[in-house]
């Protein structure tokens, strides 16, 4: 999991392929999804979105998470999107957990539950999973997870 920039564009800057040139030449991005420009986080970023501003482009800037693999909950493309190498979640929106313990029955039963709210599992090298769904289930999440009694720690998506 890897902390990345989004630089939304205007739409308009399609309309004008010279300036997207330039643009795409000179920022560099990490890749490019629709008008969406996405940059490893710092300074590269910022300037980028400076660039955009001053041209009167810049729509919105989204601090996103990228993944290398997992699988998509029902509520995915309200909260991420897929490239052909990666898959981005939009950080600010969602929490993130693993389980710590708990029976494998237990566990099995609480992810059951916990399914409809998952927005995305990703699944590290070591295949643990890391659960991603809506910051605003974070509750909910605690109560089933109790009610099962299956431990889970919330990580900070910001390292």
């Amino acid at each position: 999991m890897k902390l990345m920039i989004g630089i939304e564009a205007s739409p308009f800057i399609a309309e004008i392929p010279d300036f997207l040139a330039i643009f795409t030449s000179v920022a560099n991005p990490h890749q490019v999804h629709n008008n969406l420009f996405i940059f490893d986080y710092g300074v590269h970023a910022e300037d980028a979105a400076t660039f955009l501003k001053e041209a009167d482009l810049l729509q919105e800037i989204h601090y996103l998470l990228k993944l290398d693999q997992g699988m998509k909950g029902n509520d995915f493309f309200d909260y991420g999107f897929f490239t052909d190498s990666s898959v981005y979640l939009y950080k600010d929106f969602l929490s993130s957990f693993k389980i710590c313990g708990g029976s494998d029955m237990q566990i099995e039963a609480a992810l059951m539950q916990l399914e409809e709210h998952l927005t995305f599992t990703g699944i590290k090298e070591n295949n643990q999973h890391v659960y991603f769904a809506n910051s605003q289930f974070d509750e909910l999440i605690k109560g089933i997870v109790k009610a099962y009694e299956v431990e889970i720690e919330f990580l900070d998506l910001d390292k």
